[in-house]
């Protein structure tokens, strides 16, 4: 169908007639040289890209990287706390502050391997879960 207007439609022209069903692709071994075949089959026993040593090593990066969005999660709490703030000196809160509260404090948090940022982490989360309860229950006043 080809669109010509907002109101209607028509039929798309075309050449007309129906064409033949092209070759496919074929792959014939048993003409070939007979390494190629068994380089073929060779390759068909290759395993996973290496196996459990391979898991082990992401699970050691892994505390980098769970480090990094912890990281990541701490900077928007903080800044949602700062946007916040701003808007108590200034304009007052509003149902946006609230929700951007909100969206911070539902990501899930993984636990690290520093003892000091879990703890500064839950620090910002439990002010953040105050300053949060205590909007919406201002906001619902209004």
């Amino acid at each position: 169908m080809k669109v010509t207007s907002a109101s209607g439609s028509t039929a798309a022209s075309g050449s007309g007639g129906a064409r033949p069903a092209a070759e496919g692709f074929r792959l014939d071994l048993g003409q070939g040289n007979g390494a190629t075949v068994k380089a073929v089959s060779s390759a068909l026993g290759v395993g996973g890209v290496g196996g459990v040593s391979a898991l082990m090593a992401l699970q050691g990066v892994g505390g980098v990287e769970a480090r990094a969005r912890a990281l990541r999660k701490g900077r928007r709490l903080l800044d949602a706390l700062d946007r916040l703030q701003v808007a108590l000196l200034s304009e007052g809160p509003t149902r946006a502050h609230l929700g951007i509260l909100q969206r911070a404090l539902g990501e899930q948090r993984e636990a690290t391997d520093d003892p000091e940022l879990d703890e500064t982490l839950q620090w910002a989360e439990v002010r953040a879960a105050v300053e949060a309860a205590k909007l919406e229950r201002a906001t619902q006043g209004r």
